[in-house]
């Protein structure tokens, strides 16, 4: 084994769990990692947990208990993770000619707050990892999970695996953090629904956290965040290849106008009965667990956008927040609402391009519920059945031509 160590520029590469979701994978991984060993670059691996290791061990838990409290659970997910980093270094060892040591979160010193399932990393003790480098070895990180200051396992909520590799790069002054994905890189729309879709080589920190807000899922809002903070490149591309597509860094790469586009589907919607109900009615759904997708207002009072399945008729979700005070003033649309959401720069209402944005909604006959709008983007809900069509001929016109 390989143990003596020059000093090479550091490089953190983060592997989510579609890109090690068998063994198979797991090799293919081990042996990437140790070309870019061998490429003159000292990697610091974070991995997630494999596959749908994570919805797997959410599925056991539905069938034991409603309320399984949130130390356990954080106790239980981050197993996945160190089950991850275990394989990894085994089937880099077994490569050789480098040796890979496994590290939980605990382990690296990655410390949090005491906030259980949505805990915030608060410092990074990188001694150990420094240690690992200096043998010549490489450390393979657990994602999504550290250490409160009580000493209690904590996680990191959704994306929490993005967060942890963005922090490590910061801590240890990496020279970029790698995000391999089973994509390219960002796209200008999600190119399974617009075929004609193209990468963007180059995003600003400001851009991308429209896209990780607007349900783009190259990488969470809170990694995006961070990086911005500690100026932090980021590089996205595919993990089979380990080619980056796309580095999202500081800069302005836009001349004005929309640079990519993004759908969620599969919404629903609440008006409540007063304005004064909001306050409480996002305290509730936060304690649910509830994403919030966007807030708007029709006729004075509040209207919140959540997915369908928390309001669907007759649901456990429904029968919880309707049990609510504020649920028994509120009126839930029985629609299915989709959003689209345009990003760039110049957006702003009266300006040319949301000008040109609306005029392909009107030729399309569409006539949007609701809208939240700024300089950097436009945001606006539909029929969900009308999402599609719209955001093809969107793509066609505002980024295509």
């Amino acid at each position: 084994m390989n143990t003596i160590s020059n000093k090479l520029p550091i490089i953190v590469l983060k592997y989510g769990g579609s890109s090690i979701a068998t063994t198979d994978n797991l090799v293919a991984v081990a042996r990437q990692v140790i070309r870019c060993k061998a490429s003159g670059e000292d990697p610091v691996v974070v991995v997630s947990a494999m596959g749908e290791t994570t919805d797997h061990f959410l599925t056991m838990v539905d069938q034991i208990t409603d309320h399984p409290g949130a130390r356990e659970l954080d106790m239980l997910l981050s197993v996945g993770e160190r089950i991850s980093i275990a394989l990894l270094a085994m089937a880099i060892n077994s490569e050789g000619p480098y040796e890979a040591v496994s590290l939980t979160g605990s382990q690296v010193g990655i410390i949090t707050d005491t906030n259980h399932t949505r805990a915030r990393i608060v410092e990074i003790r990188c001694a150990r990892i420094h240690q690992v480098l200096e043998k010549g070895q490489i450390p393979i990180v657990a994602g999504f999970q550290g250490v409160s200051v009580e000493k209690e396992i904590t996680t990191l909520g959704r994306g929490g695996s993005d967060t942890t590799a963005v922090a490590l790069a910061a801590s240890l002054g990496a020279v970029q953090c790698r995000i391999l994905k089973d994509v390219d890189g960002v796209y200008t729309a999600d190119p399974r629904e617009v075929p004609n879709a193209r990468i963007i080589n180059q995003v600003d920190y400001t851009e991308m956290l429209e896209f990780s807000a607007t349900g783009s899922k190259v990488i969470a809002a809170d990694a995006v965040t961070l990086a911005r903070q500690h100026n932090v490149d980021i590089g996205v591309g595919r993990t089979d290849t380990g080619a980056v597509g796309t580095i999202i860094t500081s800069g302005d790469f836009t001349k004005g106008g929309v640079r990519g586009l993004n759908a969620l589907r599969d919404l629903g919607a609440i008006k409540l009965g007063r304005q004064s109900d909001l306050s409480s009615s996002l305290s509730d759904l936060h304690a649910e667990g509830v994403i919030i997708r966007s807030l708007h207002s029709e006729s004075t009072r509040p209207v919140i956008l959540i997915d369908k399945k928390y309001v669907e008729p007759g649901g456990v979700y429904t029968d919880t927040l309707l049990s609510t005070e504020w649920g028994s003033r509120a009126y839930l649309y029985r629609r299915t609402f989709g959003r689209i959401s345009a990003i760039g720069s110049g957006l702003e209402p009266g300006g040319k391009y949301f000008a040109r944005l609306q005029a392909i909604i009107e030729e399309n006959k569409i006539t949007p519920r609701w809208y939240c709008c700024s300089s950097v983007r436009v945001s606006f809900c539909i029929i969900d059945s009308r999402v599609n069509e719209l955001l093809y001929r969107l793509h066609h016109g505002l980024i295509e031509s």
